[in-house]
């Protein structure tokens, strides 16, 4: 499991969960793209849940074992193989995405990745070093896609032709692609990790959800129309969370998970589920997808013995 830049290791993704990820996505397909699932690129905005290369290209590798199980080597992933990003990517018979922060190697032919580890919704007053957040938050991400959409397009226009056009998107591709979002855990530990009590954690949940209406609002003016939108995880199973605030996780269910934590875990995920369903009357021309992240994770904790003891991905 990985939080932010702390650089501990998350495992590889399950069958379980991936099976979820992909009946949702042809969901979403029939709903917004067409039944057939075609899909021609990947805009992603994120924490390390989905982060493939973003923080390892600004502060330095993620390292070793992350990667052995896939990779066999550190591939820019706070895990041992593949995140679900990777996955959907491979469904839809595209490359991985490239972050968009990495200078060497990238092709962002079908797509780029903005999420970097540590990554939250809400702006950080802090640094990376001092918190472990990430200073590259949903904000920024939204600035980086703007700037790729003119600079990408600028070049492919104008540099003739050759490899530009091999290795950035043609302009259709920015109202046809699937937009994914997973972000808003490091929020919820972040708050905590400040010594705020719950009641104050909850109390800047309406303000996260202002914050992300207005960057799928800043997409959507930008011609996105298929939105995948990632509700946070049980944040009260993961190892960081409860060692940081011991007081918080003192009260724990039967899997051995934080009770406080996951109520506001769940608490978010009302939150966003309802902010979908107002942008979904806002932009009636746009499919909003809102996928179940937290009961797909918390099926793998619960039922660990009865799926195998399969690894469970729970990055931030």
């Amino acid at each position: 499991m990985a939080s932010g830049g702390s650089g501990r290791t998350a495992t590889a993704g399950t069958a379980a969960l991936l099976s979820l990820v992909f009946l949702l996505l042809q969901v979403s397909a029939g709903a917004g793209a067409g039944a057939d699932c075609h899909f021609p690129a990947v805009f992603n905005f994120g924490d390390s849940n989905s982060d493939t290369g973003g923080l390892s290209a600004a502060f330095g590798a993620a390292p070793p074992p992350n990667g052995r199980t896939f990779f066999g080597m550190p591939a820019g992933r706070y895990c041992d193989g593949r995140l679900v990003i990777d996955f959907i990517a491979e469904n839809l018979g595209i490359p991985y995405l490239s972050a968009y922060l990495n200078s060497v190697g990238s092709n962002f032919s079908q797509g780029a990745n903005f999420a970097t580890a540590g990554s939250t919704i809400s702006r950080q007053n802090t640094s990376l070093f001092l918190s472990g957040f990430s200073p590259i938050s949903l904000d920024v991400q939204s600035w980086e896609f703007e700037q790729f959409i003119n600079r990408s397009q600028f070049v492919y226009n104008n540099k003739g032709g050759g490899i530009y056009r091999e290795l950035l998107p043609k302009a259709e591709y920015f109202s046809q692609a699937l937009y994914t979002f997973d972000i808003g855990q490091n929020d919820i530990t972040a708050g905590y990790f400040a010594n705020m009590t719950t009641e104050q954690v909850v109390a800047f949940i309406p303000e996260l959800m202002e914050r992300l209406t207005s960057i799928i609002q800043n997409v959507h003016g930008f011609g996105g129309r298929n939105f995948w939108i990632h509700s946070t995880g049980p944040i009260g199973c993961l190892p960081y969370a409860l060692i940081r605030r011991p007081d918080i996780a003192a009260v724990k269910d039967k899997v051995g998970c934080s009770v406080t934590y996951n109520k506001v875990a769940q608490l978010f995920n009302q939150r966003l589920k309802e902010t979908v369903a107002r942008l979904r009357k806002t932009y009636p021309d746009a499919a909003f997808t809102y996928v179940d992240v937290y009961a797909a994770k918390y099926k793998l904790i619960s039922q660990a013995s009865k799926l195998g003891n399969a690894p469970w991905p729970m990055a931030g």
